[in-house]
């Protein structure tokens, strides 16, 4: 009997141990949510971000387009004459001079044409010094003296159409230049009006660009630009504007032509691509905001701007990209603090904690 109640009391106790521990583990994970509710309480859930302040900083306006660089002057050369081909001097690559023959036609029988009527017309200047004095000493009528001085005028004509066409066997150079293409041989016949050769003068070149409407104001005819390339880096050379449109294509761009010299080692060559370079002559001061801060498109602008622990999302209007920075046109102002890292996790009015602060630009 004693030791059935020695028994059951070691039961009792072992129990009692038992529920103690199952309600000592209820207990604490009844106090863990009020931990966590209270780290949240102290802000552990915004999100880290880092700032930089709208600033207002002195700026020169500058553009740079890219364009196309074409000849100066270039030219089909056609045949005005027609004939056997009998001898060329067209090579291409080869440099040659206005007025260098270029190709020779067989020219016989012009050469023979011409010297007639050369000497028919000089026949006829005779006739008409011999019919002056007639007529001056009363042997002969007007009429007949003026029917000489027609004769005469009409022999200077054919000498003329005759000198034209044995001249026009030797085609020329009309400019000087560079012969790029011949498309006929030695021996080959030539019709009137064929296409036989093609030369382009790259002493001055043309670069074309097209300027949209609202820069079309910086380039004025005579006014001078820098020209780059990325084929000749670190170099710059000077343009000059030839030519603005007046009207512009269906995409708003005006076709303006810059020309520059050419030569030496780093000389353009028609088809490249180049830069063209337009500076404001004064500095200006222009609200800025860091590149990195847009979070959307340039076409509809969009930032985070803090207030008061929270990040806000705010459109603004944006100008021109000046370096690693935007002009701000409207919707912030100098001295905003916006979000320029940790956008990705931001929603409008969400709770923030700034971990870096960049310095803004200095204002003059």
């Amino acid at each position: 009997m004693t030791g059935w109640i020695t028994k059951k009391k070691f039961l009792s106790v072992s129990l009692l141990i038992v529920l103690a521990v199952v309600f000592g583990g209820l207990a604490n994970r009844s106090q863990k949510p009020k931990t966590d509710e209270a780290v949240s309480s102290k802000g552990i859930d915004r999100i880290p971000v880092s700032v930089a302040q709208v600033s207002k900083a002195s700026v020169r306006d500058s553009f740079s387009i890219v364009g196309t660089v074409e000849a100066f002057r270039e030219a089909d050369i056609f045949s005005e004459s027609g004939g056997i081909v009998r001898r060329v001097s067209a090579e291409p690559g080869v440099h040659k001079r206005a007025g260098d023959l270029l190709f020779l036609l067989d020219n016989e029988l012009a050469t023979v044409r011409q010297k007639k009527a050369e000497l028919y017309y000089r026949q006829k200047k005779k006739d008409v010094e011999r019919y002056k004095n007639l007529y001056n000493e009363g042997a002969v009528p007007l009429s007949a003296y003026e029917a000489m001085q027609l004769q005469s005028e009409e022999a200077l004509a054919e000498f003329a159409v005759a000198s034209r066409k044995n001249n026009d066997a030797r085609v020329k150079a009309p400019f000087s230049g560079v012969v790029t293409s011949r498309f006929v041989e030695q021996g080959e016949l030539v019709r009137e009006g064929m296409k036989v050769a093609h030369i382009v003068d790259l002493t001055n070149v043309k670069i074309i660009i097209f300027v949209p409407e609202r820069e079309i104001i910086r380039f004025v005819e005579g006014s001078m630009l820098k020209v780059t390339s990325d084929l000749f880096p670190g170099q710059f050379f000077t343009g000059k504007v030839s030519s603005v449109s007046d009207k512009s294509g269906r995409d708003h761009t005006y076709r303006v032509e810059v020309v520059l010299q050419n030569g030496g080692t780093t000389g353009f060559r028609s088809g490249m691509f180049a830069r063209v370079l337009s500076a404001g002559k004064d500095d200006r001061l222009a609200v800025l905001v860091p590149r990195v801060a847009l979070v959307s498109g340039i076409r509809k602008p969009e930032l985070f701007i803090v207030r008061n622990g929270k990040a806000f999302l705010k459109p603004f209007l944006a100008g021109r990209e000046i370096h690693k920075d935007l002009e701000v046109l409207g919707g912030v102002a100098p001295g905003d603090s916006v979000v320029i890292s940790g956008q990705n996790e931001l929603y409008d009015g969400a709770g923030i904690i700034v971990i870096d602060q960049k310095k803004s630009p200095e204002t003059p």
